[in-house]
């Protein structure tokens, strides 16, 4: 289990290891020689990466959500925050905010995966709202009055 902390950082939790009794099928030479070097049911040590707040972990810098997503590497990858949408739709066509993700469908066992956590830049905006002063619209009068008080049983 992976906890992050509001100071920054992470705590990587392992559990023990278990067995489970009645299965039947058979493992492939590797897991064999990986099952046979283990020695007891005690998971690995815990990972403390948890800031202190004095060190330079504590904020992530701004520069590091200008790289694209696909150019990044290493187990921390950093996501801008979405762009937050415009008050009139301007846009004439759809375009694409960011290039499309190479993938490869699995047909065999894929290597364990690379990153640990996605990091997502803090809301960087802010919303303010006033009262609405104009006066409500009056209640129909006429042929339309009476066309809407027949939906009224």
């Amino acid at each position: 289990m992976i906890s992050t902390a509001t100071a920054g950082g992470t705590v990587i939790n392992y559990s023990d290891h278990f067995t489970i009794t009645g299965m039947t099928g058979t493992f492939s030479t590797n897991v064999k020689t990986g099952l046979a070097s283990l020695s007891g049911t005690a998971g690995p040590d815990t990972v403390n990466d948890v800031s202190s707040g004095d060190t330079a972990s504590a904020a992530v810098s701004g520069d590091v959500f200008t790289v694209p997503y696909y150019l990044q590497t290493g187990l921390i990858k950093y996501a801008p925050m979405q762009p937050i949408p415009p008050t009139k739709i301007t846009a004439k066509s759809q375009s694409m905010l960011n290039p499309t993700s190479a993938f490869t469908i699995a047909t065999t066992w894929m290597k364990q995966p690379s990153v640990t956590l996605t990091v997502t830049e803090s809301q960087t905006f802010s919303a303010s709202s006033i009262e609405n002063t104009a006066a409500a619209a009056s209640q129909p009068t006429g042929d339309m009055a009476k066309f809407l008080a027949r939906w009224k049983d």
